[in-house]
């Protein structure tokens, strides 16, 4: 089974208008190509003047992160690109993602995957809080950023919607 326009739902109505949306979300694929090759730049920079205390294994964890953001902004990006250019694709791609039964089965899985990664950062942080005190700080840090963004969203899209 594919798991088919994951994030990627839309509205839009005509190609002419799913165009456009797959334009903006391309300025997004590029900002993430852009942020992955600059964690990738910073920690070899790190690594090249060893002006930082961290790792050798930290140092291989940011750049593989990087590289790998960068990557898939690249394939993303190209990928949006093909979409734009070839107006059948772009046709059955915005079907796809235009899909009630899909929207609804997307929502649903993200409100399945928010309740279970709150449980996750929960209790993983109330765990190793007892061993890295400052790791309970960091997990109420999260959920804090959590509920206030549900909150904003929620009132964001009730006014829109």
């Amino acid at each position: 089974m594919k798991i088919k326009g994951f994030l990627c739902s839309t509205t839009a109505r005509t190609n002419e208008e799913y165009r456009k949306v797959l334009k903006r979300r391309n300025i997004g694929k590029l900002a993430l190509t852009l942020a992955g090759a600059l964690i990738a730049g910073t920690a070899f920079y790190a690594e090249q003047t060893q002006k930082t205390a961290l790792t050798e294994e930290m140092i291989g964890l940011y750049c593989g992160f990087g590289i790998g953001l960068a990557v898939a902004g690249i394939a993303l990006l190209i990928k949006g690109l093909i979409l734009i250019g070839n107006e059948e694709k772009l046709k059955q791609e915005r079907l796809e993602n235009a899909d009630e039964r899909l929207v609804e089965i997307r929502n649903k899985a993200a409100s399945t995957t928010c309740m279970v990664m709150l449980l996750v950062i929960c209790v993983g942080g109330m765990i190793y809080g007892l061993f890295v005190p400052i790791l309970v700080k960091a997990t109420v840090f999260l959920m804090d950023v959590f509920a206030f963004s549900y909150i904003a969203s929620f009132f964001y899209y009730k006014r829109k919607m």
